[in-house]
């Protein structure tokens, strides 16, 4: 590789595209340590100020993770959550290939008027669960779902380290689930959940909050999870209004992060 080779690509970022490529091939699999940075400077006939952008990028992207003491390591590949539909953490985990688990934190009945979702005046308690959602065994959300009582009391008695909430809702409980409207937005993890996801505290995470609704529209679930950054991306289409200005009938999706903060992100997801 060389700047004569691709003169307007600055040189980190072909570094950056090469090494993405070893590991989009599977040359690099995960858990495979990397070179260092002398020795990839040698190998590519560049500064180890180049190597150094190319790697933090890796980093940034969360394809390798830097470990103090121990070197630069290729990551369990990220979970991509398309936006185009309502999905239980179950389907979107096993539809890329892996093995979804849960283990649960916390199961308890609380008043309804201390969470911030409506379900209705005549529903005074409800009942939170909240666990950590594992794909391949490794901790990569924390989700507390908020469901209306005496409707759901069914739950208290069910396994819910291996129910999926969206299948029993619907084969159970025979509810038709028919959309959800999300905000997403960028959040940093206290000590607490970063405990429970094996992070540091401080580490920033996506936090997606929440409402499910019936065929009637009336509230069925309350959402809040927490994905950690690292392990997720988040992928949508938008359409282009035919007419410049006409909004109508597209999904709105602003997410400014600055620094750990950003502005809400509006989705709306309908359940297939």
């Amino acid at each position: 590789m060389g700047a004569q080779d691709r003169p307007k690509i600055p040189l980190h970022e072909q570094l950056y595209r090469d090494l993405r490529q070893r590991i989009d091939n599977g040359g690099w699999g995960p858990g495979h340590q990397i070179p260092s940075e002398v020795s990839l400077a040698e190998e590519f006939g560049v500064s180890r100020g180049t190597t150094r952008q190319a790697i933090a990028r890796l980093v940034t992207d969360g394809l390798v993770d830097r470990t103090a003491g121990r070197g630069t390591f290729v990551s369990s590949r990220r979970l991509h959550y398309p936006l185009a539909g309502l999905l239980g953490f179950t389907e979107q985990v096993t539809s890329e290939g892996h093995s979804p688990s849960s283990r649960v934190v916390q199961l308890r009945d609380q008043p309804a008027d201390s969470v911030p979702f409506a379900f209705g005046d005549r529903v005074t308690r409800v009942l939170s669960i909240e666990r950590v959602r594992l794909s391949d065994g490794e901790p990569v959300a924390l989700e507390q779902l908020l469901l209306p009582l005496p409707r759901f009391a069914g739950f208290r008695e069910m396994d819910l380290s291996e129910a999926s909430v969206y299948e029993t809702l619907e084969q159970h409980f025979a509810v038709q689930i028919r959309f959800g409207d999300f905000t997403l937005q960028i959040d940093t993890l206290d000590s607490r959940k970063a405990t429970l996801l094996d992070v540091d505290p401080g580490t920033a995470a996506f936090m997606m909050t929440g409402t499910v609704f019936d065929q009637s529209q009336h509230t069925v679930m309350g959402v809040r999870c927490c994905y950690r950054k690292d392990r997720y991306s988040f992928r949508f289409s938008m359409p282009r209004p035919a007419t410049a200005g006409d909004t109508s009938g597209t999904t709105q999706l602003v997410l400014n992060e600055v620094g750990n903060k950003a502005e809400p992100f509006d989705a709306v997801a309908s359940r297939g």
